[in-house]
């Protein structure tokens, strides 16, 4: 007796043998039975690729392909303090305040032009654009 099943693979529809007990850990992993790597590959950039399932996400998407020097700017300053080329301030460079600080980039095509702020003064920062650009200039 053959602990083997036929089944037919999600991505390609091709039938397949598969042993059972890996058909029953697949199905209680929540997992879709296929055929080979490649179709698993193929069915999980298909599944990146779908519309994103909460606002959150939806919106994180929409803003990045909406504004992607945005992106590429925090990916740069991420990358740069990540390997040390970077230090990031401990204090708000207007108010000297050390609680929430966070980076603010008043050109996003000027990616290593930052403004370290405290929450407050980023708010302040994001409602007035092109005053914090002299600002900017003025402390380095």
């Amino acid at each position: 007796m053959s602990n083997n099943k036929t089944i037919i693979c999600v991505y390609c529809g091709k039938s397949f043998e598969k042993p059972i007990n890996k058909i029953l850990r697949t199905e209680k992993l929540g997992q879709q039975h296929v055929c080979s790597r490649s179709c698993a590959s193929k069915l999980t950039n298909d599944q990146r690729r779908c519309e994103p399932t909460t606002v959150n996400a939806a919106k994180t998407r929409r803003d990045k392909e909406k504004f992607p020097e945005k992106t590429h700017a925090r990916y740069l300053v991420r990358q740069a303090i990540k390997t040390g080329k970077l230090i990031p301030l401990e204090q708000c460079e207007l108010c000297n305040s050390y609680e929430n600080i966070e980076a603010h980039h008043p050109d996003y095509n000027q990616p290593f032009l930052l403004l370290y702020l405290c929450k407050k003064c980023h708010s302040d920062a994001d409602k007035a654009t092109d005053k914090w650009i002299d600002l900017a200039n003025h402390v380095l």
